[in-house]
């Protein structure tokens, strides 16, 4: 009898799921909503900016992603307003890689679309499905968008995003961090592929004069203007971690599987991935791996909320104040200092 699997969306989760199921036997059909590879045009083209171990990541999810997972070079720049925050020294041990996303040819899921259709994953794109129709057993990949968490009952928290991007001859991987006044969170630029993109997202959302604010501060810091419009975008994180919901198995963000406190979800996603696939042939194994990737989920939820409920001046402080306690440890401990900090399981 021929094992089948569906999959809800082809993201970076549903499409590693995918993949790996294929490769064991399954009969894979990936459905979503867009009618082309590269998720949704509301979000992308865009660029993500992660610490990983990129070893132990591709031994994890079974897929080589090394040549889309591009080294910064310098490590990323972090601000307050203009002004440049000092890290603790083992951060020049550490790795930073930037991602592309979306319906460009270079982009990562164009890579693991070729793949997945490779191992005999079917696509239809053009699909929109209502979650609470679907059978026992189907993954769930829907990445940030509301609808599916509130129809599933996965707790989560609004969050808003201002986007714009460009096209450039340069080739390098770059990233430029902000914090401040703008965003509850913070600010980015990024580059990789030659797209150069730029996000500010935050638990509010930012008005015309936090954009203006934040606009100032990339010139200030000497980057060049990005195309106007910039774009407005609303999504949901997670606030719980959850494997299995009504039967059906979450993935990605969906899923939990996305470091609380920073926001990042590129790794995440594809471990959840993983995850997902592990979730069909041996569903207790998948729970005890998500309850241990994910085991630190609620105390970095915590540290995020009480931190974006402080005025701007207290989280430029506290900020101020956490990195200067880091360097004393460094200094304190050389052992600290002398090692990356960036395991597989960051999200602890």
């Amino acid at each position: 009898m021929t094992r089948t699997v569906e999959i809800i969306g082809a993201g970076l989760s549903g499409m590693t799921a995918g993949i790996n199921l294929a490769r064991e036997g399954y009969q894979v059909t990936i459905l979503d909503a867009q009618k082309q590879i590269g998720g949704s045009p509301a979000m992308h083209p865009s660029v993500h900016t992660t610490p990983a171990q990129l070893p132990e990541l591709i031994e994890y999810i079974g897929i080589d992603v090394s040549d889309h997972f591009v080294r910064c070079d310098p490590y990323p720049v972090f601000h307050y307003n203009t002004k440049i925050l000092k890290f603790p020294d083992y951060v020049v041990h550490n790795s930073a890689y930037s991602i592309e996303r979306g319906p460009r040819e270079s982009s990562i899921d164009h890579f693991l679309y070729r793949l997945a259709k490779e191992a005999g994953v079917s696509f239809s794109f053009g699909e929109r499905v209502d979650v609470s129709d679907l059978s026992p057993g189907t993954i769930v990949a829907t990445g940030l968008d509301p609808a599916s968490f509130k129809k599933l009952g996965v707790a989560s928290r609004d969050l808003y995003g201002v986007w714009s991007w460009r096209e450039t001859d340069d080739r390098s991987s770059t990233a430029l961090v902000y914090m401040g006044p703008f965003s509850r969170d913070y600010a980015y630029t990024a580059l990789v592929n030659g797209l150069d993109y730029s996000l500010n997202f935050s638990h509010h959302n930012p008005s015309e004069k936090d954009m203006d604010d934040y606009r100032r501060v990339l010139r200030a810091t000497g980057v060049k203007e990005y195309p106007e419009p910039w774009r407005r975008v609303s999504m949901c994180v997670p606030a719980e971690p959850k494997l299995f919901a009504d039967g059906l198995i979450l993935a990605g963000t969906l899923g939990g599987l996305i470091e609380p406190f920073w926001g990042y979800g590129i790794v995440g996603a594809l471990v959840s991935g993983r995850l997902a696939a592990t979730a069909v042939t041996d569903p207790e194994r998948a729970a005890r791996e998500h309850a241990e990737f994910t085991r630190g989920f609620f105390k970095k939820l915590a540290r995020r909320d009480a931190f974006a409920r402080y005025p701007a001046w207290k989280r430029g402080l506290l900020t101020r104040a956490g990195l200067a306690w880091a360097r004393l440890q460094c200094s304190l401990n050389k052992d600290l200092a002398a090692k990356p900090r960036e395991p597989l399981k960051w999200f602890r």
